[in-house]
């Protein structure tokens, strides 16, 4: 690794600087916000409609973006993204926030999913760490209180999959991927806002990700449970562990109780070696494998940014010396995927992963 590490370094940021945030900053709609679709021809769809999980993850690679390099070509769309955020995709009757609104910023789904709540506070409390903008800390603790309020399961634990815009359970399910987004955003709030209930809820929440998603007969999340905790699908998604197993671990540091880090190492350690058997001969990770076994070879680039940030995690925080070269190799294959080809799609659709890969890298190696 150290011989590549300047190289890396100063491609990481080109393919952040210049084939992420400078593609996404043309999206921009002069009526405010993003366009919601980008065609295959990479123009903007500009009557599409627009999803609050694209928008929210917009809004945290701009606001990431000017953190870390402090330039104004990157405030203004977050800034951008942030009032548009706020002022159309959270319910100002109810609380909460919706999952869709047309080109025009009327609301069209109004359910409110727990992974949406998730995505909105992880965006929002990053552009509070960008700026100490108070109402961008104001709307996160809003809906940060309408989760522990509404979502959270009283009887069984975890948090309901969906709630309709009053907050009626819709979906009592317990999915993993909003748990692991919550998680996440209550990890990147926590460290911009020491409150000691959330850090109660962080603790709590990083222990029950542990015990009830976790399978440790596979190595593997359960993707899914009933309001009691039974599985409800097998397989696994690839992504999905990888994305985990540095997840958990952050969470915990952000926690900084000790014991909270050694009670999941191991767990993360096992969630990385499973996600990493979907490791292809391509050099790239599959998607996922169904309950029967069978693989869903699809290339996915959420999942390559995920593998890269969990392999140089596993690097250096966990022991493991394949991590950096499995990194490298990743990102190796990721740069030869930065456009759009009739296979697959371009890493830069993805805004938050891909940034994050980027930056998180970066971090690792200040």
């Amino acid at each position: 690794m150290n011989g590549r590490t300047d190289i890396l370094v100063r491609e990481a940021r080109e393919v952040l600087e210049w084939d992420i945030l400078k593609f996404w900053a043309g999206m921009q709609d002069p009526r405010g916000g993003f366009y919601g679709s980008i065609a295959p021809d990479l123009t903007a769809d500009k009557e599409a409609v627009r999803e609050e999980q694209l928008n929210a993850r917009i809004l945290w690679a701009y606001s990431n973006a000017y953190r870390r390099f402090r330039k104004r070509e990157y405030l203004m769309p977050a800034m951008n993204a942030k009032d548009y955020f706020i002022q159309h995709f959270l319910d100002h009757k109810y609380g909460g926030a919706f999952t869709s609104v047309d080109s025009w910023g009327e609301k069209l789904d109004t359910d409110a999913h727990l992974s949406n709540q998730a995505l909105a506070i992880y965006a929002l409390s990053e552009f509070y760490g960008a700026i100490k903008d108070d109402e961008s800390l104001k709307q996160a603790v809003n809906l940060f209180k309408i989760v522990e309020k509404e979502f959270k399961d009283p009887v069984n634990g975890g948090y309901f999959e969906t709630l309709r815009r009053d907050f009626e359970v819709k979906n009592d399910n317990k999915v993993a991927f909003s748990h692991i987004y919550l998680l996440e955003a209550y990890a990147n709030m926590y460290r911009v806002w020491k409150d000691e209930t959330l850090r109660e809820v962080l603790s709590a929440l990083l222990e029950l990700v542990v015990s009830k998603f976790f399978n440790p007969a596979t190595g593997h999340l359960e993707l899914s449970a009933s309001a009691g905790w039974a599985p409800m699908q097998g397989g696994c998604l690839y992504g999905l562990d990888l994305e985990a197993s540095w997840v958990i671990l952050d969470a915990a540091y952000a926690v900084a109780d000790i014991d909270e880090i050694n009670l999941v190492k191991d767990t993360c350690l096992k969630l990385y070696k499973a996600g990493m058997d979907g490791l292809c001969g391509d050099g790239y990770v599959v998607y996922a494998k169904d309950a029967d076994g069978a693989v869903e070879q699809r290339m996915e680039p959420w999942v390559q940014a995920e593998a890269m940030i969990a392999n140089l995690c596993a690097w250096k925080y966990q022991n493991c010396p394949d991590g950096a070269d499995y990194a490298l190799r990743i990102w190796d294959f990721i740069k030869d995927h930065l456009e759009d080809t009739q296979e697959s799609p371009a890493f830069r659709m993805y805004p938050m992963h891909d940034a994050r890969a980027c930056s998180m890298l970066l971090s690792l190696f200040r």
